[in-house]
């Protein structure tokens, strides 16, 4: 890190870190909000955005429930809404009626893993594109990036429908953001960015990032996922993966110094802010990143770490 040899910039590089996280954002599951929506409404800000996870085998109505608990909590649901789950039209203007009704003003849209498409609607541009999204009151949409590619989708066509989002956000009005994939380094990440922002990309960028979670269970979900890349530049770094395997917790800390280090230098950068896929880790995820929203942390350039209270040294 450019930080270690010149402390002098340290303050600055402190800033860049808190003004990335300052708007972080979460993913919960369903069941996770309604076993513990109380906690998060008690551990996050007021209107803080709550994302709701797709999940192929979760029934949708556990969604608007979800989105309902959430809203009366004062938080600011973000359901998931996965366009190979849509069966036609009419059943998209279902859809976010009643997530609409339940309290959501924000979805994320993405096209889902879904083996084989629900019905006639395969893409999230369909979606975007029905009209049905601010005739129920969404303001605001996300969709999804892809640093490390896409397993479903290759990059050709990756391209082509990151420029139809754009020209779509143009010309509607619709204020609209892309929301990555996690990465377990940053390189990959501020490339891409660089990458379509050169090709013309004009939205907002927030950057997904793990929460502290098992080492083991975040190696198992980064396969599943398929963030090879960045696997492959940790089993490049000193004991990489081996590391990450044996410690308690994973922090990524190393990922945020990365991105704050290009937005530090790249004033054009449009990574925005980040977003915490926490599984099952929301308590230690939302205090952590709490007290780098708030500054109370100091940047250690040499270990290539930020530190905290409460953090094992």
């Amino acid at each position: 890190m450019p930080v270690a040899g010149h402390p002098s910039q340290e303050p600055v590089f402190a800033k860049t870190i808190v003004s990335l996280t300052n708007d972080f954002t979460i993913e919960v599951t369903p069941k996770e909000v309604q076993k513990d929506g109380d906690r998060l409404a008690e551990l996050l800000p007021s209107g803080a955005r709550v994302y709701i996870t797709f999940l192929a085998n979760s029934p949708f109505g556990d969604t608007v429930t979800a989105v309902a608990r959430l809203a009366s909590l004062r938080l600011r649901p973000v359901p998931h809404l996965a366009a190979r789950s849509v069966a036609d039209e009419r059943a998209l203007d279902q859809m976010v009626g009643q997530l609409g009704q339940a309290g959501a003003t924000e979805l994320l849209v993405i096209a889902g893993s879904v083996g084989r498409p629900a019905g006639t609607i395969t893409e999230s541009m369909q979606v975007l594109g029905s009209g049905l999204l601010s005739r129920h009151g969404i303001e605001r949409v996300g969709v999804a990036g892809h640093p490390e590619g896409s397993k479903d989708i290759g990059d050709a066509r990756l391209a082509e429908a990151l420029a139809e989002k754009n020209r779509f956000a143009r010309e509607s009005g619709l204020d609209m953001y892309l929301l990555t994939q996690f990465c377990f380094a940053a390189d990959p990440i501020v490339e891409w960015e660089a990458r379509i922002r050169a090709a013309g990309n004009r939205l907002p960028v927030h950057v997904g990032l793990a929460g502290l979670t098992s080492p083991v269970k975040l190696l198992k979900f980064g396969l599943a996922c398929g963030v090879g890349p960045s696997l492959k530049v940790l089993r490049k770094q000193a004991g990489g993966v081996l590391k990450l395997a044996a410690g308690s917790v994973y922090y990524p800390d190393h990922v945020l110094m990365g991105l704050a280090e290009a937005v530090q230098h790249d004033p054009a950068s449009l990574l925005r802010s980040v977003h915490f896929f926490p599984f099952g880790a929301a308590g230690p995820t939302v205090d952590w990143v709490q007290q780098l929203r708030t500054g109370r942390f100091h940047v250690d350039a040499e270990a290539g770490r930020v530190s905290v209270a409460g953090r094992p040294a």
